[in-house]
This record gives C-alpha cells, structure tokens and sequence, in this order.
C-alpha cells in the first residue's frame, strides 16, 4: 500500500479511518488588551486626497519563554531592522526637492504577531479611502547578510507593481527571483495582506536568496540557520560584530524608488489577470 503521506499530497484523497479516538481538554487564558498604530502623513501637492501606505509592524512577542537564560524577545530582523528602514525612506521623502504629488502615509502596525490585527485595523478604518490607495509597500523580516544580487518577490506575478520593482532592481544592478518556497504562503501571512484581501496591490520584496559575494547555497544556509535558531527567539538580537547593513540599505533605496514613482504618479498599479484580488479591486472602484 502507498504510504498516507504520498497519497495524501495529490488531488483527490480521501480521509481514512484510523481506528483511533482521541479525549483531549484544554485550558487557556484570554487577555484583552489596546495597542496602537502609529502613523505619519505626508500631505501630496495636486493629488493629496490619494495616496500610497508603507507598512512595517513595530510589535515582537515582548518577555516570553526562558531560551539559553533569555527571557527578552527583541525581533531585531522581524521587526526592528524593517522599521528602521521604513523611518529612513520617510526621512528621504522629507528631503525631496519636488513633493510627492500623492500623500505618503508611513504606518508602524501593532500585533501583526497576533493575527495581523493592526494592519486589519487600518485597513477597516483607513485615513485615505482604499478606493483611492494607490498601493501598499511593507517592510518585514530584513537579515543584516549584506549586499544580494537578487530582490525576492513575494506573490510574483500577482500585480504590475512586479514591473516597478524589476526598473528599480536594474538600477541597482539586480535581478527578480520567485520566492523559493511559495507553498510556505508568505504572501498571506504578513501585513501587506490586509490590504490585497481589500483589494490594494501590495508588495512584500527583500534580497533573500542570492549573496553577491557568496552566493545561493550560502545564503540558503543563512536563511535556514535564522528559522530555525532565531525567529521568533530570544537570540533574535543585533549583532554589531556580525551585521552587514549594505544589503537592507540596498532594500530601503529600493523601497523608496518604488514609492517615489507611484507617488509621481496618475495611473493606478492593477492587478493580472487571474488574480483572486483582482475583482475585489474592479468592484470597490466601479462602485466609488
């Protein structure tokens, strides 16, 4: 017989009895608690009332489990190193000779670790109507590995917003890659999500799988080392002795050439065809 694991793993499988029941009881706590959102406008000229919305989650998981005699969760790659570089591309848009004709709203969502509640909270009650929410840039998870080849494009193929990324990595001498595993969903699982299930095209980009100096196989075993020694773990920590910031500065002027053409910009950015968010766009602006 063909082990379950297999069979399971094409279409059509049907579940088996196993012959095994199971008596199980669970106790759990629930704690309600207010966090925030934290935001900063920056108005447009001639289109202000649209605008585009950098993200990057500012919340981690605070005092948790002792590990190797830590208690202190820092998330230093997910999500300080993001938001830093978030508050650097806004610090360069203040520094423009000529004003973003949209506004360009920079918003450092909470409990992203929680569900994605502070994106889905803005989302729910955002400044700018989404019908007018050009787009949606979001930080998250940035390794201090130093300078990549590559930009990894999350949901490749979902958006034109692939086209913008791709003139901005030939600028930087780069090129796009698929993400490696999309049966891991990433797509679906950081904060930039809230705002395609609404409809937005969103884009989630980092350098993550091509070292410029020490290639693919390197940075695989980098990649790896980080989730399965350091994400979400007390030892998720900035290292002074060991971190190569070049590569996320490389991101952040990415992130910010990106921004700055969308902001330029009359057109909206659309979704492909065969998109599962393209008719939720098509049918919020048709009814606005």
């Amino acid at each position: 017989m063909e082990p379950l694991a297999e069979s399971a793993a094409r279409p059509g499988f049907e579940p088996v009895n196993l012959g095994v029941e199971i008596t199980l009881s669970i106790k759990n706590k629930l704690k309600y608690d207010t966090s925030k959102n934290v935001m900063a406008v920056l108005p447009g000229s001639d289109l202000r009332d649209e605008c585009i919305v950098y993200t990057a989650h500012w919340d981690h998981l605070g005092i948790g489990p002792v590990v190797d005699g830590d208690s202190i969760y820092n998330g230093a790659a997910d999500n300080a190193l993001p938001i830093a570089c978030m508050l650097e591309t806004a610090k360069a848009f203040t520094k423009l000779e000529t004003p973003p004709r949209r506004s360009v709203l920079f918003l450092a969502v909470t409990a992203e670790e929680t569900g994605l509640l502070g994106s889905a909270y803005y989302v729910a009650h955002p400044v700018i109507p989404l019908t007018k929410t050009a787009a949606n840039l979001n930080y998250e998870l940035f390794l201090p590995l130093g300078q990549m080849k590559d930009v990894t494009v999350y949901g490749f193929g979902q958006s034109e917003l692939d086209d913008y990324v791709a003139a901005a990595a030939k600028e930087q001498g780069r090129y796009l890659a698929p993400e490696l595993f999309p049966e891991n969903g990433m797509y679906f699982r950081t904060d930039h999500f809230s705002f395609a299930k609404a409809g937005v095209p969103a884009l989630f980009v980092k350098g993550w799988s091509d070292h410029a100096v020490h290639g693919k196989e390197w940075t695989a075993r980098q990649v790896q080392e980080y989730w399965s020694t350091h994400y979400h773990r007390p030892s998720d920590e900035y290292d002074t002795r060991t971190a190569d910031l070049s590569g996320i500065v490389e991101d952040a002027k990415l992130f910010f050439k990106i921004g700055m053409k969308l902001s330029m910009e009359e057109t909206f950015p659309q979704w492909h065809d065969g998109s599962e968010f393209k008719a939720i766009r098509d049918k919020t602006l048709s009814s606005d």
